[in-house]
């Protein structure tokens, strides 16, 4: 199994007259997806305009498909081998992420959290994953349900553009397709029982950004922003942007929102 895809973007250019930069930027997928999650951002950044050289680096990572959580966290920390890297997170890969960021303390330049509220599962959730755990099992895995996809994406996403929603459950479908039931089943166990890194992340120095589709049904933007101003957390380090008309699969349905976070990160 490939580990690990690099993908190297030379010259990207920004509206930043005279400045040079190089930066390496680490992704990290969700479940069931892998870098074809990136692309419609990645396409984007380089299309920036064109004024200052900015060299950049752009590293997708593949969440292993065996071991504990502990042990996944680990093997990906391991590949993350440039300093002051810019991490980025979607969805498991936002929690897998978070949890790296607190192995590799402030070695990191910023972590991105996209469609993710890095905390531990409520009992409903983890029963209801239980129950697809058992159902795979059982009777095998015949691709995600056309439901499941839609209740992934913004509920209007077929009256902004029927032709944009065909184009991202294709994406959807053919990712799902690659992996396959074995890394289904994997990625639903191995999440199962997570601690909330939240408040351990309010610890850090290290500039946090979540970025959370405005109608995202995994994510509760309410009760992120709720939690980030109670006591004992302060979260100096933290801010949230939410992103409007769109649902939990961001990368795909906002690639120019994302791209634009990516692309201020990398100019500053």
């Amino acid at each position: 199994m490939i580990d690990c895809l690099s993908v190297v973007m030379p010259k990207a250019n920004f509206k930043k007259v005279g400045l040079s930069l190089s930066k390496v930027i680490y992704f990290i997928p969700g479940t069931m997806c892998n870098e074809k999650l990136w692309q419609p951002a990645w396409q984007l950044l380089q299309q920036q305009s064109v004024e200052c050289n900015c060299d950049y680096q752009l590293i997708h990572l593949v969440i292993p498909s065996s071991g504990s959580m502990d042990e996944v966290v680990a093997n990906l920390a391991n590949k993350i081998t440039h300093d002051n890297a810019i991490l980025v997170g979607f969805s498991l890969g936002g929690y897998i992420a978070s949890a790296i960021a607190l192995k590799l303390g402030n070695k990191l330049r910023h972590l991105l959290i996209v469609s993710n509220f890095p905390q531990n599962l409520p009992a409903a959730e983890v029963k209801q994953r239980n129950r697809t755990v058992n159902w795979i099992k059982q009777r095998g895995y015949s691709g995600i349900p056309d439901k499941r996809i839609d209740d992934l994406l913004h509920p209007n996403i077929k009256a902004f553009s029927l032709s944009r929603y065909q184009d991202i459950k294709n994406i959807i479908t053919v990712m799902d397709q690659e992996l396959g039931g074995n890394v289904l089943l994997h990625q639903i166990e191995v999440s199962l029982l997570r601690p909330d890194l939240l408040p351990l992340l309010a610890n850090l120095t290290l500039p946090i950004t979540f970025l959370v589709g405005d109608k995202d049904n995994l994510v509760d933007l309410v009760a992120l922003r709720a939690e980030l101003t109670q006591a004992p957390i302060t979260a100096e380090n933290i801010t949230i942007e939410d992103v409007a008309n769109t649902g939990h699969m961001l990368p795909l349905e906002s690639p120019e929102a994302l791209a634009k976070v990516l692309a201020n990160l990398i100019i500053n």
